[in-house]
Parts: structure tokens; sequence; C-alpha cells
């Protein structure tokens, strides 16, 4: 989301933001990942394929989620049949819609990551394990090898996008 922010305030495109709270799963998954996890992963794949679709005239789209890691997260959490409807969804969705020309990875370690989302506060985040989240990313970064799009991965340890100017310079050339 800073990041978006931050491309989005120097004009380098639309900004589109996940509003996960309208998501009337996620609460359940996070108490029950396992017997939520496909009605969770449908609804957010769709949102997120909704709010692209609404866009796509604008010249260029800064989204702060991604349908790769709504893959990623189906890849951790459906098997079979559930998992097979989930990637026919998919297919689906990118006859309708452009690849990204740009994929912005911003990569830290699992542990930072746990680290963030307990600064967050958000209490049903809580039970998030280092596993679960080591699982994502391996996921994640399986599908972004795949991909022949230009791909910027940005150590988001190293870089404070949100309180530190150089940083924000640094990503503005790179993106340029």
């Amino acid at each position: 989301t800073t990041l978006t922010t931050l491309l989005e305030k120097y004009n380098i495109g639309v900004g589109i933001y996940e509003n996960f709270a309208i998501n009337p799963f996620w609460e359940s998954f996070y108490k029950d990942p396992k017997k939520y996890v496909f009605e969770t992963e449908i609804l957010f794949t769709l949102q997120h394929y909704h709010d692209i679709k609404k866009q796509i005239t604008n010249n260029l789209l800064i989204c702060d989620y991604s349908l790769l890691l709504d893959s990623a997260y189906a890849d951790i959490g459906l098997t079979g049949n559930k998992y097979q409807i989930y990637k026919n969804i998919l297919d689906e969705i990118y006859k309708d819609i452009f690849s990204p020309k740009l994929i912005i990875y911003l990569e830290c370690s699992s542990k930072e990551e746990l680290n963030r989302i307990g600064q967050r506060g958000r209490e049903l985040e809580a039970n998030i394990s280092i596993d679960f989240l080591e699982s994502l990313n391996k996921s994640l970064s399986n599908r972004l090898k795949k991909k022949k799009k230009k791909i910027l991965t940005i150590n988001s340890e190293e870089y404070n996008f949100s309180t530190n100017q150089n940083d924000k310079e640094f990503l503005i050339k790179k993106k340029k």
C-alpha cells in the first residue's frame, strides 16, 4: 500500500487498493484457514479482477495486491477439485484482462513479514505462523520464476519507502 501510494503520488499511474474488509470470508479464514480457504481465495481473486477491470481504461495501473499472490495462496491452501476450479477461474480472468508490463516484487524475509504483521496489530492475524509465510513466499517465488514479464525485485528490508526520502527517490528512478 505504501509503495502504491508513493507511485501514485508521483503520477506514475492510478492506484488500486485492496479492501480486504469487504471480503465476508477473511475473518473466518484467519480463524480456520483450512476450512475457509476456498471461498476466501475465490472472492479475493474476483474482487481484484473486478477492481482491475473497472480501471482497465487507464494507461497504467498500480495495484497494492497481485493475482500472482492470490494464486500463491491457492497453491498452498487448495487441493484437488477446488484447486482446479480456482485455476479455471483464474484462466478465464487472464483471458479478459491484460498481463502486467512490470511486476514490482518487494522481497523480505518471512521473519520480517511476521514482524510487520504484528506491528499492524490486527488481532485476527495473530495466529499467522512463520511456516505459513515461508510456504507462501516459496509459492510466490516459484510463480515469479515462471513469468516472462519484467520483474523488479526490491529488498524491502533494505529500503524504507514510507519514511526515507532517499529510498523514495531510488524507487522512482528505478521505475523510470
